[in-house]
């Protein structure tokens, strides 16, 4: 049986192949092993730089086409863009010229995929990875789905702590810094009831780091 190996995008958790710069992403893998583009720790820090920057592209630089955005993203010196623009375009449904808004969930998470399908030839993810991703990034899902955010999750996982119920799925779903730094101390805890207090101080620390997260979501 033949297989395909990943692409170098999709191997170095980078599917928007953003080349190697000064810029302080976070999550980059310590050993960055590619000469040329960035190695991030996993493809959701890898998903949201790609985000940051079609954000950035907006803000900073008034990108709000395809045509525009795309572009600037892949410029004719290294691409050929007008075909990449024409992609997009067919994986979207937006037109060349139709104003996008990278603060929209929706528009960002459409634009977001199709350049890692045109990147990559596939578009491996789920969409709980993309959702993360954006989230990290500064954008947020629509409404409905709320309780799929970091400082629910954080709620849900202390509340679950206090009636002793779904513990373990609460903790294993909030997946945080917070989380894990609070984890480490679970080997020196005694007991049900020291346990019990150690889930609820993650949940409670969960929300925390998120509400600080969120003011330094400006940062790259």
């Amino acid at each position: 049986m033949t297989t395909t190996e990943p692409s170098r995008g999709i191997r170095n958790n980078n599917p928007g192949n953003i080349r190697k710069s000064k810029d302080p992403w976070q999550g980059l893998a310590e050993q960055q092993t590619d000469a040329d583009f960035f190695v991030f720790q996993s493809p959701i820090y890898g998903i949201r730089a790609l985000a940051r920057t079609l954000i950035t592209y907006q803000d900073k630089y008034g990108l709000g086409t395809i045509n525009a955005i795309i572009s600037r993203w892949a410029p004719p010196t290294e691409n050929k863009t007008d075909a990449y623009i024409s992609e997009v375009i067919a994986k979207t449904g937006f037109t060349a010229d139709q104003a996008v808004n990278m603060h929209s969930y929706t528009d960002l998470k459409a634009v977001v995929t199709a350049i890692i399908t045109q990147e990559n030839g596939q578009q491996p993810y789920t969409s709980t990875q993309l959702d993360k991703a954006l989230v990290l990034a500064g954008v947020e899902p629509p409404a409905q789905s709320l309780q799929q955010t970091r400082t629910v999750k954080g709620g849900q996982t202390a509340t679950a702590a206090t009636v002793g119920v779904g513990v373990l799925e609460a903790v294993r779903e909030s997946v945080d810094p917070a989380r894990d730094a609070l984890l480490s101390i679970a080997p020196y805890l005694d007991g049900v009831k020291w346990l019990l207090l150690a889930v609820t101080l993650i949940g409670i620390g969960v929300m925390i780091w998120a509400r600080i997260d969120d003011r330094r979501k400006g940062l790259r």
